[in-house]
């Protein structure tokens, strides 16, 4: 399965979430991604955590753009 990467620093910004919002700590995500839709997301606290995932799903990255940039 094929999954993109996200930070919830664009996320908040996008959707224009209150800039207090750290999602509870979790700012780490995963797209799990059906052709070209989104069909699940998950979030991690750690980007370790996030990459222990993909590994144990065996996902496949199709970007690695999770960085926040204004």
């Amino acid at each position: 399965m094929k999954c993109e990467l996200e930070h919830w620093d664009n996320v908040k910004r996008d959707c224009k979430y209150p800039i207090e919002d750290n999602n509870e700590g979790y700012v780490y995500g995963i797209y799990l991604l059906d052709e070209d839709d989104i069909i699940d997301v998950e979030w991690f606290k750690t980007d370790q955590e996030r990459f222990k995932a993909i590994k144990k799903y065996n996902l496949e990255i199709v970007n690695s753009m999770d960085y926040y940039s204004d």
